[in-house]
């Protein structure tokens, strides 16, 4: 019975994978490959313990997990490193699998232990280079009397577009909006707006994802057999009396041809069938068009949806909470610096709203800065003396209780910016036609034209005061 690998690869697999994913990437530079190249690959972990069939599951968990954790090459159809690789093993004839490609069969990881040990007898690691480059020359099983197919090793070129897309789950969008609606609320949204959300959160990051458009270029490079140099028949090895140098049944000994760098040449490797032996080399470039779904926009998107799903009922002002409450508290602020009636929450939730929905700080302190000034300008067309310091950006409450404190305590009874007089200084004229507020000697004068200055303890002392010095005066005299 074809066995199936049912343990689920953990993150700590993962990690281990990633962390010596060599082998699943590149090929060595040289034939001879180094021992601690050998001790930290997972196919070469994995081919040293297949006598053992506890410690064997155990390295193949953790090759399964970096293979289907990782994309298999750029162009190609499958899912997953771990797909491609199966296919190649059954191709090649290293396996005789009969499960679905993706499930492991018994005999996809005896035959991969094959494989790698085929592998690294070329010099290789990546078992998956190997089985590309063996498949491209005509696969395994040939025989003799077999017409001898070189492999094609002109450039290959491979394009594909893509698009790696990524969604929230319904705990991530829940978590997302909850947070968010609490702060801007302090309520949570209903279980029809978190799913509401997921869709229309799902929607733009899919529209928003970016292309991926990848070129692989594919070379091939000869392998070369160390043990059978090339030599040049033109250039014998000479004694020291300058003659041809001879082994011992009397052969001249050549000198070893040098490539153009300088380095000795040696014949092309071939397998037991004839065919010459390459290096699969393949370099991929990649271009991204567009951001795609940025923070920024992300950010915007989240506070457009929760602005436009502002919770409907009768809140008033003991009810409202979060960010909501905080922008009604500036506004009712300001009005009441300035001597207009705040309005109800009612009034500014759309303006609240769009304060939240801008998902920009600055954008946000812009739009209530703008409420914020034209209060006040309709507070300096009412108060027409005090033009000049609101425009400069102050609130009207600091300057008309110190007014109103002076008037109160000189009149000795309470005054309220409504009151007459208080209009009059407030919209005081000078004789130049300009609206200002009074000096000490314009508004000692207003003060002391008022009836009320009259019946105040000060002007009957005064009045007491003056009495007494005539009548001293007229007793002296």
């Amino acid at each position: 019975m074809a066995a199936t690998w049912s343990s689920s690869p953990g993150p700590s697999d993962v990690r281990q994978y990633q962390a010596t994913k060599t082998a699943f990437q590149s090929i060595s530079s040289s034939i001879l490959l180094n021992q601690n190249t050998l001790d930290a690959d997972p196919y070469v972990k994995y081919l040293a313990v297949s006598g053992d069939p506890v410690a064997s599951a155990r390295e193949f968990n953790t090759l399964y997990a970096g293979l289907a954790g990782t994309a298999a090459s750029s162009g190609s159809k499958y899912n997953n490193a771990w797909e491609e690789l199966q296919t190649l093993l059954r191709a090649n004839k290293y396996s005789t699998g009969k499960s679905a490609i993706g499930i492991v069969d018994g005999s996809d990881r005896t035959g991969l232990a094959k494989a790698i040990q085929d592998s690294l007898a070329m010099g290789q690691t990546d078992v998956i280079q190997f089985l590309t480059a063996l498949s491209s020359s005509g696969g395994r099983g040939g025989s003799a009397g077999t017409v001898i197919k070189q492999p094609d090793t002109t450039k290959k070129f491979a394009a594909s577009v893509s698009k790696a897309l990524q969604y929230k789950d319904l705990g991530d969008a829940t978590r997302a909006l909850t947070d968010s609606f609490m702060l801007a609320y302090t309520t949570a949204p209903t279980e029809d707006l978190i799913e509401d959300f997921k869709k229309k959160w799902n929607a733009e990051m899919k529209a928003q994802t970016p292309s991926t458009t990848s070129e692989s270029v594919t070379k091939f490079e000869p392998v070369y057999n160390t043990k059978k140099p090339i030599y040049d028949k033109k250039k014998p090895v000479l004694t020291k009396s300058g003659k041809p140098k001879k082994d011992a049944k009397g052969n001249i000994i050549y000198q070893q041809k040098l490539d153009k760098d300088g380095k000795p040449m040696f014949e092309q490797l071939k397998n037991k069938d004839g065919i010459l032996q390459y290096k699969a080399i393949t370099t991929t470039k990649e271009e991204v068009a567009g951001e795609g779904f940025t923070a920024e926009e992300q950010q915007a998107f989240m506070a457009s949806y929760i602005a436009a799903n502002f919770p409907q009922g009768n809140w008033d002002t003991e009810t409202v909470g979060g960010a909501a409450k905080n922008i009604y508290d500036a506004i009712v602020e300001v009005n009441r610096n300035n001597y207009e009636k705040p309005p109800s929450f009612q009034e500014m939730a759309p303006l609240i709203t769009q304060i939240i929905g801008t998902g920009n700080s600055e954008v946000a302190s812009g739009i209530l800065q703008k409420y914020v000034d034209g209060t006040r300008s309709k507070t300096a067309k009412r108060f027409m003396s005090l033009a000049d310091d609101i425009n400069a950006g102050n609130d009207a409450k600091p300057i008309i209780d110190r007014y109103t404190d002076i008037v109160s305590t000189t009149l000795e009874s309470s005054v309220g910016v409504d009151d007459q007089l208080m209009l009059s200084i407030l919209n005081f004229k000078d004789d130049k036609g300009n609206y200002r507020l009074p000096n000490d000697y314009e508004l000692s004068t207003m003060l002391m034209n008022d009836p009320r200055r009259a019946r105040t303890s000060a002007a009957k002392n005064e009045a007491v005061n003056l009495a007494q010095s005539l009548a001293d005066k007229l007793r002296i005299g």
